[in-house]
């Protein structure tokens, strides 16, 4: 059974917050490659996603996607938008995104007491390995001006969760699908996005079969996350905890799309 007969097919917009939904992951893929592209110094690859240039390049171009995909999803929620028998506006789009900053100060606390708890093995190991050391904590601004840091930690779990999250779930909201179906299927979209890295992979001259077995292992991984960012983001309201989790994540070894 696919995607489309698994959603309630009573409500009109249901099959198009899916498609659309679908066409937002693209967008932010094409849109990393295709700035790149345009963009890259002669001699440097578009997939040497560690170059400094081809850095900035995709953080561009995952900025630029990620405004298109906010804009889309306002226009859409202003089309589907029916009047309540009192005259009022059915959702506020804001809220529905996931933007509304009453939400954020809560779905920022509780995020980071859950995303802790999970963590709490690996931090333990690191305070007894001295990781938490006043000389440690010194080089971390330096560390944070560095691309890769910026966008690992910054830009890559802001436009992610804004894309991703925000603007994928405020359309299924929209479209009335039920929150098991939102919290276990929308982020399937989430890990078949990072199948690109397959890509870069096997250009750098990996064997067809490690290729595929660490494509299969990131794409379980990245869902396993969305399911987690998308409980946090149903439960807070707010993509704002999702991003301090998924940006907490990345620090502690999950990987970023860009």
């Amino acid at each position: 059974m696919n995607v489309a007969e698994r959603i309630d097919m009573e409500h009109p917009s249901s099959l198009a917050a899916v498609l659309v939904s679908i066409a937002h992951g693209s967008l932010y893929v094409f849109c990393i490659y295709m700035v790149s592209a345009l963009f890259a110094a002669p001699g440097v690859s578009i997939h040497d996603r560690d170059h400094p240039r081809i850095i900035r390049l995709r953080i561009c171009g995952a900025t630029l996607a990620t405004v298109l995909s906010l804009v889309l999803t306002a226009f859409l929620l202003s089309v589907w938008q029916q009047p309540t028998k009192e005259g009022q506006a059915q959702w506020n789009a804001v809220e529905l995104l996931g933007l509304s900053i009453r939400d954020a100060g809560a779905s920022v606390v509780v995020a980071l007491v859950l995303t802790t708890a999970l963590y709490l093995g690996p931090l333990v190991l690191d305070k007894l390995d001295g990781a938490f050391r006043s000389e440690s904590l010194k080089r971390i601004p330096e560390a944070m001006r560095q691309p890769s840091s910026i966008r690992n930690y910054i830009v890559g779990p802001i436009t992610e969760e804004l894309v991703f999250r925000s603007a994928v779930l405020a359309l299924w909201t929209a479209a009335d699908i039920d929150t098991n179906r939102r919290v276990f299927l929308s982020p399937l979209i989430f890990g078949v996005a990072h199948v690109h890295h397959a890509i870069t992979s096997y250009r750098s001259g990996s064997p067809l079969s490690a290729v595929a077995l660490s494509t299969c292992f990131q794409f379980a991984y990245t869902t396993l996350f969305g399911w987690y960012a998308v409980f946090l983001y149903v439960r807070s309201k707010s993509v704002v905890g999702p991003i301090v989790a998924h940006s907490f994540c990345n620090i502690q070894g999950l990987p970023d799309e860009l």
